[in-house]
């Protein structure tokens, strides 16, 4: 028997306060990272061996509103095989409040701790007044060494889904050695038929119906997820110009190997040193993969097989494919030369161009995915500096579907 509580719980799964006197508005019928939403989803989640994340939700209305959260722990266990637990919690936002909170210590109710910024009449920025402010209810901390995804649905005092709009995030990700990255939350709007269906959510909105009465509960997931990358293993092209990549032993000048020069390229690109990542001169674009689908009521994991179209300079066509298992996160070079990254159709090598366009889409019987890219980029030294993105979106799942496949996030009722 299930036993459903407000409190953070633990369950086997790979899977996901009414504004008072408001009522829900239609959607924009497009998954958006820029305006407000009723489901927020933070594809990227790391807490642990050298990162954090700080989870940033603001409530953009005049008006009380509820959340119920979910964590989604993807990273393996003693055995090598992924956890999927998720841990759940609900938060509740006054007017206007933003809130955060670190991923790997949590938030705890403490009506005092704004005491810890103040000494004297002077604000004094700490630690230790990190969770300063009005709480918004107990977050649990991650386990150690988490990686995954926080997805968060809007909600009325009831627990029952509404599609309110009513809220934005934003996450930022904050490594040991100083390096700081941020993107923002993947946005999936409600309609006013929003819980409808109770406590399945169908993601079933139609692009077209932004002017129409609506005919979903919440916007469709896009149909196919377009990126614009530098080839894995290139040196980056302002790196390069500034000679902060490899080097010619008889000019200086700069060069991506040792074909570039008379003599041998110093700090040639290198992504690999014996299977670990290791970059030099070199740069490699990450992906963050989520499915639309999601079940947390009866813990069914969702599997999507993507089709990868990468298109060069002179807009020859490649092909490779993966599969999402609930949530996956990889170099692009893994999806099909994990060991050898020069041979992967992402590579320079292969794709003979400094940059590649990419389309991201979903096998035809297959729902959506949703992510983020991440680009880490190194110089000759080794420094590394990483970048964060929203990845691009075109159409719809259902509309391309001809409204055959519905995705859908089951959430535990309260009842």
């Amino acid at each position: 028997m299930r036993t459903e509580k407000r409190s953070a719980f633990l369950s086997g799964l790979c899977g996901v306060a009414v504004a008072l006197g408001l009522m829900a508005s239609t959607a924009h019928a497009a998954v958006t990272t820029e305006r407000g939403a009723s489901i927020l989803a933070f594809p990227k989640v790391l807490a642990g061996d050298g990162v954090d994340t700080i989870v940033q939700i603001t409530n953009i209305s005049n008006n009380m509103v509820h959340a119920h959260c979910f964590y989604v722990n993807a990273a393996p266990n003693s055995f090598g095989q992924a956890q999927w637990q998720v841990t759940d919690f609900t938060i509740w936002l006054t007017k206007q409040q933003p809130t955060h909170w670190r991923v790997g210590t949590g938030r705890f109710v403490n009506p005092t701790d704004n005491n810890l910024c103040i000494s004297g009449s002077q604000y004094v920025p700490s630690v230790a007044c990190t969770d300063a402010g009005i709480d918004p209810g107990a977050v649990p901390p991650v386990p150690p060494l988490f990686q995954g995804e926080l997805k968060c649905v809007e909600i009325d005092v009831a627990g029952n889904p509404i599609g309110g709009n009513h809220l934005k995030g934003e996450a930022t990700l904050i490594y040991d050695d100083g390096d700081v990255t941020k993107y923002n939350a993947v946005g999936i709007q409600g309609t006013d038929l929003a819980g409808e269906t109770g406590n399945e959510l169908l993601l079933n909105q139609p692009l077209d119906g932004d002017d129409a009465e609506p005919v979903g509960q919440y916007n469709a997931c896009p149909n196919v997820l377009l990126l614009n990358h530098l080839a894995d293993g290139v040196t980056d092209p302002v790196l390069y110009a500034n000679e902060l990549g490899g080097t010619c032993s008889d000019s200086g000048n700069p060069c991506y190997s040792d074909a570039d020069c008379q003599g041998v390229c110093n700090n040639a690109p290198r992504v690999l040193d014996s299977g670990v990542l290791a970059l030099r001169s070199a740069t490699v674009t990450d992906l963050t993969l989520v499915p639309c689908t999601q079940d947390f009521e009866n813990a069914v994991p969702e599997s999507v097989t993507v089709q990868f179209e990468i298109y060069n300079e002179f807009e020859q066509k490649l092909s490779a494919s993966t599969t999402v298992d609930c949530w996956e996160s990889f170099f692009l070079y893994q999806v099909d030369a994990p060991f050898n990254p020069a041979n992967s159709v992402f590579s320079f090598p292969v794709l003979g161009t400094v940059a590649a366009h990419t389309r991201i889409v979903p096998n035809p019987d297959s729902g959506a995915v949703i992510g983020i890219a991440g680009v880490t980029r190194a110089d000759a030294s080794g420094n590394v500096t990483r970048t964060a993105l929203n990845i691009h979106m075109e159409g719809d799942r259902f509309t391309a579907s001809g409204g055959e496949i519905v995705d859908r996030v089951t959430i535990p009722s309260f009842q």
